[in-house]
């Protein structure tokens, strides 16, 4: 790591507030030239909207100021100009997949030829400057077919490519989250790499063994102020951990849970994705919570469960008969639903009625000769749903896209209710919903598990998590790193699990 007097970032008096809630407090970042600096905190600790500030979507409240290599970064809630050297990789690279590298590096820096384009020579460019960071590709193949790594290294060499080495600020925000141990080490070779020209890196995770191997100071958040700015080396993953909660870990560490009987979803070594051999079980009338930090597998879980991501081994059974083969359509006939996060693109139809969304997996009433399900039985049939979750509006003619998300989430329960299932997943069931709308979701939970069903649910939200669930099952690397009961689930315990937890520590759920 260089000493200069000049930092390559300073941020003075950062504060930020949101409808009277304050997201960062006068905060201080500083940042020298050749480092590695990891940004860690919990989830509205305040990293997003510090990022956010820098690249600004947001203005700060008056009197922030920054500078990049002592020269003036206005914080007036536009992005910093083209000839700043500050660029920024998201979880979310921004590359189109259907495009080879030539084009994607165009898309931001242009290309080669201002007269007229050939496409030999804005190859070989590419090649050029892709192999001068160890990167050696089919530049024309769609990026699409590419690892994940190189997706993510592709992404980082498109972001730096017109700023000198030794005058750069890259920001690097969760755009590893979704890559398997060994991409990851890919990943870090090219931000050495850069630290080794001069270049200086903030990097933004929730995983702390990536801290320990990658940076060389962090700085972490809580409640939206600064708490410690500290060299890496001499720290260990508990000490991290300590940091962002707040307390010693050894008051939150599970002492583990009680068998239970009437198992209505069991889950036996499940594997795929980030997942390698989760095994849990939820039981009649109980709502069960699967969380962790970003990476940690408990995003895609569900979706492994109810066959919608390919599943490399693991057996699924609802009410003691095995789901086979992995499939959507043989779970929902097997009595599972789902609801995925992604409501406008997975969960619902947009340009369709809420009638229509109501009832969409099963149109046949099962009664009478004809057991299909006109016009007006569908109204009807929907109306009684829409009643009973208090969807507004109450027209089940009204489409499903005037609808905010809190009723759109309302109709996709709704929807799963009618039906009948045995189980009922849902992944972030509460996300991009206003406060005022959320209990009406947790009624509906609330009357699916009166009814004898059980739910199991992913969140990132650790506090909907210790408010909602009977039980809470913390994802560490893949596996199971805890079973917490209701009563030892707090947002802090949650937390502390998934941060401390370490993969000789890691137990099957069997219970």
């Amino acid at each position: 790591m260089a000493a200069t007097a000049t930092p390559a970032l300073r941020i003075e008096g950062l504060s930020k507030v949101f409808e009277g809630q304050r997201a960062l407090a006068e905060v201080e970042f500083e940042v020298v030239p050749g480092e590695i600096h990891a940004l860690l905190g919990q989830n509205g600790s305040g990293k997003s909207t510090l990022i956010k500030v820098l690249a600004g979507y947001h203005r700060p409240e008056a009197g922030a100021s920054a500078t990049l290599y002592g020269e003036p970064l206005a914080l007036d809630g536009t992005p910093p100009p083209a000839t700043a050297p500050i660029r920024f990789v998201h979880q979310d690279l921004g590359l189109i997949g259907g495009l080879g590298a030539v084009d994607n590096l165009a898309l931001t820096g242009g290309y080669r030829g201002h007269w007229w384009l050939g496409d030999r020579r804005e190859a070989a460019t590419t090649r050029a400057y892709l192999r001068r960071y160890g990167l050696e590709i089919d530049v024309d193949a769609p990026v699409g077919t590419l690892s994940v790594a190189t997706q993510a290294m592709l992404a980082i060499l498109r972001a730096i490519k017109d700023v000198p080495a030794d005058r750069l600020l890259l920001v690097v925000d969760e755009a590893t989250a979704a890559l398997p141990d060994e991409e990851i080490r890919i990943v870090f070779e090219l931000l050495r790499e850069l630290r080794a020209r001069g270049g200086s890196v903030v990097y933004v995770t929730h995983r702390l063994n990536e801290v320990i191997e990658i940076a060389d100071r962090v700085t972490v958040l809580r409640d939206g102020r600064k708490i410690a700015t500290r060299p890496v080396a001499g720290l260990a993953h508990d000490d991290l951990a300590e940091l962002i909660i707040g307390r010693p870990l050894e008051a939150f560490y599970s002492s583990g849970s009680a068998p239970r009987e009437d198992v209505v979803l069991e889950v036996e070594d499940i594997a795929g994705g980030r997942c390698r051999g989760v095994s849990l079980q939820v039981h009649r009338g109980e709502v069960v919570g699967v969380t962790g930090i970003v990476g940690s597998g408990y995003e895609s879980l569900l979706r492994l469960i109810f066959g919608g991501e390919e599943r490399q081994a693991g057996v699924v059974k609802v009410a003691g008969e095995v789901v086979a083969p992995a499939h959507p359509w043989t779970s929902i006939a097997a009595g599972i639903a789902f609801a995925p996060g992604d409501r406008k693109r997975l969960s619902a139809v947009q340009d369709w009625s809420i009638a229509e969304n109501i009832t969409l997996p099963r149109l046949a009433t099962g009664s009478g000769p004809l057991p299909w399900l006109g016009d007006r039985g569908e109204r009807r049939d929907a109306q009684q749903w829409i009643d009973r979750l208090a969807i507004e509006p109450r027209d089940p003619a009204a489409p499903l896209s005037s609808l905010s998300g809190g009723n759109q989430q309302r109709v996709v329960i709704a929807r799963w209710l009618r039906c009948g299932f045995k189980v009922l997943m849902l992944e972030d069931p509460t996300q991009g919903v206003d406060v005022g709308a959320k209990p009406a979701i947790y009624e509906a939970l609330a009357a699916a598990t009166a009814e004898g069903a059980g739910v199991l649910m992913s969140t990132s939200d650790v506090e909907e998590a210790a408010a909602v669930c009977d039980r809470v099952i913390v994802l560490v690397d893949g596996r199971v790193g805890a079973v917490l009961e209701a009563a030892e689930a707090t947002a802090d315990r949650i937390m502390a699990t998934a941060l401390s937890a370490k993969a000789d520590d890691l137990i099957g759920a069997d219970r």
